[in-house]
């Protein structure tokens, strides 16, 4: 395995040329995932328990998108088909893909409620679970997860870390209005598919 400066390089070649896809991607999802639930619950303003309502249902249809998100960098890395349609392809295996990202937030939100190290770790644990749904048409939702924790036996500390590399362009993000926040998350999510090609492979 390579170091953390070698995952992110092998991350910005696969970018190289394809950012502006990248950030559009990340606008669709931005758009679908927070402002289609803000326009709707628009005329609920007034009503909070109303409002909340509409946002968690949007967010829990929008988590096989979420799924389409995390593999479209797999593609794109893999210089497979990575045209905007494929975000969506979660939605073509709703099951499996909504169980999927359902179970993860819900096991980070029993980790940090746990307190905050247990939730850093089952996040890292279960990050390689996407990719793994998506190279296995077979697979559970649930065994992805499982399988997931064990590929990352011995390479849990290395994710966090690789994971907090990230943190001083968290901040410039911020500091742009978020703006930054279109090609870091690609910059991210694309760094984090070719460990698991690493990872998979070993």
């Amino acid at each position: 395995m390579g170091s953390n400066q070698y995952y992110k390089n092998k991350a910005l070649g696969s970018l190289e040329g394809n950012w502006g896809t990248a950030a559009i991607a990340t606008l669709i999802i931005a758009l679908i995932s927070g402002g289609v639930s803000s326009v709707v619950s628009l005329p609920f303003g007034n009503d909070f328990t109303i409002g909340m309502s509409i946002n968690s249902i949007w967010s829990l249809l929008c988590l096989p998108l979420q799924w389409g998100y995390t593999v479209f960098f797999l593609n794109l890395l893999r210089r497979e088909d990575f045209n905007y349609e494929r975000l969506f392809d979660g939605y073509k295996d709703f099951a499996r893909t909504f169980l999927l990202e359902f179970l993860y937030v819900i096991a980070m939100m029993i980790g940090f409620c746990l307190f905050i190290i247990p939730g850093i770790i089952i996040s890292v644990g279960l990050v390689m679970a996407p990719y793994i749904l998506k190279d296995d048409p077979q697979i559970s939702a649930m065994d992805a997860l499982k399988k997931s924790w064990e590929m990352t036996k011995g390479h849990k500390m290395r994710l966090f870390w690789l994971g907090l590399s990230f943190i001083g362009w968290m901040i410039l993000s911020i500091m742009t209005l978020g703006i930054g926040f279109f090609f870091l998350a690609p910059y991210m999510d694309t760094t984090f598919a070719h460990y698991y090609e690493d990872i998979k492979a070993a």
